[in-house]
């Protein structure tokens, strides 16, 4: 929206030189265009799109929530976070149970998103705190049992190392080393 001009700013004398100043300096090049980079180039097929789009996704969450039964449905209720709770559809639920459900403390309630689809069911039906943990798993591989190093294998560890850095650096006379790994610090002529 453009700003309205006022009489005084048609009579102010600032105005007229910033005008005039304003655009010679802009051909000049030396007071630069105003800034054009965050803008995107929109179209209406784009806007189109993004709608249809929208109305997919929440039509296929309204008909995900209406196969949802009602402990699915307490069991997500529990499971959201408390903004995503206030837009939440429990028309699944009786009003009874829908008072019970808005009713609980955040501790109930996180109890019960730890709860399985069965707990949240039989403390809907009961109107209480019932809830069902599930089982937990075993672990299916052993753990690896480490073993303490002694005293001769940390030396046979040295020896292999240190063997193992003289056959590199020292090759037979007349053959060349082509991977040299660990050079030595002083130069020999």
């Amino acid at each position: 929206m453009e700003k309205k001009k006022s009489w005084w700013d048609l009579l102010n004398p600032l105005t007229w030189l910033g005008a005039i100043f304003g655009s010679l300096l802009r051909w000049l090049g030396l007071m630069p265009h105003p800034p054009t980079g965050g803008f995107e180039n929109i179209q209406r097929g784009d806007v189109e799109d993004a709608a249809r789009a929208a109305r997919e996704t929440e039509e296929a969450i309204d008909a995900i929530v209406k196969d949802m039964s009602p402990a699915e449905v307490v069991r997500a209720y529990a499971a959201a976070s408390p903004e995503d709770r206030a837009t939440m559809d429990l028309s699944a639920l009786d009003a009874e149970g829908q008072d019970w459900l808005l009713s609980l403390s955040d501790d109930d309630l996180t109890l019960l998103a730890m709860s399985t689809t069965g707990g949240c069911a039989r403390s809907l039906e009961a109107r209480t705190m019932k809830p069902i943990y599930p089982k937990p798993t075993t672990e299916t591989e052993t753990a690896e049992i480490l073993r303490i190093p002694t005293v001769e294998d940390e030396e046979e560890e040295k020896r292999a190392f240190v063997a193992a850095r003289f056959r590199e650096l020292f090759h037979a006379p007349g053959v060349p080393n082509m991977n040299p790994r660990y050079i030595p610090s002083g130069t020999v002529h």
